[in-house]
């Protein structure tokens, strides 16, 4: 069975990672709006991943001051290493945050390496209808982290491992984890999924507050209403349909999925991108809009009954 994420990488390749830019506040490219999923199953070591994700190269200083791969608090090391390793196989928001259970370690071999056994979730947040909701993230996944402890005291974040996927999944349990730790591993505890939980929404409140919007709602996507094209009348033929133009690469793209609206950070520029039905038209309008004045940059139109543009 593949494994769903990450295997071994080197600290070299993760310095990498971090000139690609993961970075906690900015977004380099717009995401297209889709409801939170899980990220499918991956082949190969997460160097892989690293590469194919080097077109779209940002800010790394900001990813270095935010994310520092060595510090002197481990809990703090391992979750940096978590949001960038993650971040970096989404790509997705305008911020992001992990949450981890240290469960147990390993005593630092002859090279000063230490084993973490944890339990990790990560997710990615954007504004969606005025709520603060995680467009893109992980479950509760068993890993194996290893921190290197250095002659100064720090830690120093090396690799993580998760645990396979699907079949593979209660194998890679006893062969990665102390058996102590398979049961919790294997079924995960309320108790233990809530923390996680808290932990990830904690970064998205610290960011809310940094931009001064602390006043939306933290959620995922399934924690609110969505009034879908089907829902004011429109076929499911043409609703289909405009899930095919919005596949395309226009500002479409970027709309959501379901009549409302999305914010995504382009360059440091706030845009809405807007889904709207005209009930008395018969028309489906996408548009682009500058959040901050509301002027509209570009709109496309649609004809409700016949799913063909209008414009």
């Amino acid at each position: 069975m593949k494994n769903r994420l990450l295997a071994v990488l080197t600290m070299t390749t993760l310095l990498a990672a971090m000139t690609v830019g993961c970075g906690k506040k900015d977004v380099p490219k717009e995401e297209p709006a889709v409801a939170p999923v899980e990220a499918s199953t991956e082949e190969a070591v997460v160097e892989a991943s690293v590469e194919a994700s080097v077109e779209e190269p940002s800010d790394a200083a900001a990813e270095e001051t935010s994310f520092p791969l060595i510090t002197a608090d481990l809990d703090e090391t391992i979750g940096n290493g978590i949001i960038i390793l993650c971040n970096n196989l989404y790509k997705a928001g305008e911020t992001q945050g992990e949450g981890h259970i240290l469960m147990d370690q390993d005593e630092p071999d002859e090279n000063g390496e230490i084993k973490c056994y944890v339990l990790e979730t990560f997710g990615a947040f954007e504004f969606q209808d005025g709520n603060f909701v995680e467009c893109e993230g992980s479950g509760v996944i068993p890993a194996v982290v290893t921190v290197r402890k250095n002659d100064d005291g720090k830690y120093e974040f090396v690799s993580m491992v998760e645990a396979e996927d699907g079949s593979g999944f209660v194998d890679s349990i006893k062969e990665n984890f102390p058996e102590a730790l398979w049961s919790r591993c294997i079924t995960i505890e309320d108790d233990d999924r809530n923390e996680l939980e808290k932990q990830k929404k904690s970064y998205a409140e610290e960011y809310l507050a940094t931009i001064g919007r602390e006043d939306a709602e933290v959620g995922d996507y399934s924690d609110y209403e969505h009034t879908l094209l089907t829902d004011e009348g429109v076929s499911v033929d043409v609703s289909n349909k405009m899930l095919d133009v919005q596949a395309g690469d226009g500002i479409e793209f970027f709309c959501p999925m379901w009549i409302g609206e999305r914010e995504v950070l382009d360059e440091g520029v706030r845009y809405t991108y807007k889904t709207e039905y005209d009930r008395d038209k018969k028309q489906i309008i996408f548009s682009k809009v500058l959040y901050e004045t509301g002027e509209v940059l570009e709109t496309s139109t649609y004809d409700a009954k016949t799913g063909e543009k209008a414009d």
